[in-house]
């Protein structure tokens, strides 16, 4: 059940052109999928099988034909890039489906079987991407259906167990968008490579230090993203707990853009807040780790940054010195009624 709410709120449609002239995605396909991706693994020889799963969320039944693609990675963004079959892509005749065809009504769950029957000569990472697409309507829609030019995609991580794998991560940079912040939020950028021939997913946190003190733990990569043999991904944090902050401004919900097209940052003031005022020198500690099919390999980095609220620290320092000077007062007024009892 967990799997299938987070793809009713994660779903990721991939709509791909097969030429660069092809006509975009009618407005009605409506399709969400689950689980997304699927990691299978398989020893040589083997066969593995799983279970898709597809929702029709339009409005109308329709018949969706099942068809395998491949992927790679694009960039070090973590988007998938959708290919056609190649030549030499034996791997693609190793999969079949019990349901190549089916009808879907609206808003039911339907489950494909993909099985994967694994030669003996094969080894390390296969990526399908398996399609589906509208191959007609049935005799009496409901009502007016329009043709589709299109197909949703679950990506499936093939990981055949051979002898020779090899499982290596590598942290490329780790770094933070600025040196000198005046509010929050700051915001570090991970890259991880893959040296290895299979792929592999980092997960971990930044913990953000102040002298020896933790003041925040940001996640890396929760979502799970997998590193690709022979690329890298980029991962980010943002460390967004102070006070001031910057946030993006909206107007009724929409994202207010600049003449730039870049989101409007506005601050913001929550004085419910004001006891996480950022100010000072500040280190944000990076510890990755990735398992290696024997034990789990950390990965660390670290780099520093300063947080200084520059146009409010003159109240600030006048606060300090005010607050000094009641002290001040109240302890010699103290001393001096301390002394006439004497």
């Amino acid at each position: 059940m967990a799997n299938i709410k987070a793809s009713l709120l994660t779903t990721m449609t991939l709509i791909f052109l097969f030429m660069p002239a092809a006509p975009a995605l009618a407005a009605d396909f409506n399709v969400t999928t689950s689980p997304l991706p699927v990691l299978l693994s398989a020893k040589p020889g083997q066969t593995v099988s799983t279970a898709l799963r597809v929702q029709n969320s339009g409005k109308d039944a329709v018949i969706f034909k099942v068809g395998l693609q491949k992927f790679k990675a694009n960039g070090d963004s973590g988007k998938p890039v959708i290919l056609k079959r190649e030549a030499g892509d034996d791997y693609f005749d190793w999969v079949s489906f019990d349901k190549p065809t089916f009808e879907a009504d609206p808003n039911v769950w339907n489950e494909v079987k993909m099985t994967i029957k694994v030669p003996s000569d094969a080894a390390f990472g296969y990526y399908y991407a398996v399609t589906f697409s509208q191959a007609g309507t049935p005799a009496k829609p409901t009502s007016t259906a329009a043709s589709i030019n299109g197909a949703t995609a679950i990506l499936v991580l093939l990981d055949v167990q051979a002898k020779g794998e090899k499982k290596q991560l590598d942290i490329s940079s780790f770094s933070a968008d600025k040196k000198f912040y005046e509010y929050l939020p700051a915001s570090f950028n991970v890259t991880v490579h893959n040296s290895g021939n299979i792929h592999l997913r980092p997960g971990g946190s930044i913990f953000i230090t102040r002298g020896k003190s933790t003041v925040a733990t940001l996640d890396v990569n929760g979502p799970g993203g997998n590193v690709l043999p022979s690329s890298s991904r980029a991962f980010s944090a943002s460390w967004k707990d102070g006070f001031p902050v910057f946030e993006t401004k909206r107007n009724n919900g929409q994202i207010v853009s600049d003449k730039s097209g870049k989101p409007v940052q506005q601050l913001k003031w929550g004085f419910s807040q004001a006891n996480r005022l950022r100010f000072g020198h500040y280190t944000a500690h990076l510890l990755l780790t990735y398992d290696n099919g024997t034990r789990d390999v950390p990965l660390e980095g670290s780099v520093s940054f300063w947080v200084v609220p520059w146009k409010i620290l003159p109240f600030i320092i006048l606060a300090i010195v005010l607050i000094g000077i009641g002290l001040w007062t109240t302890l010699k007024s103290t001393y001096k009624k301390i002394r006439t009892r004497i």
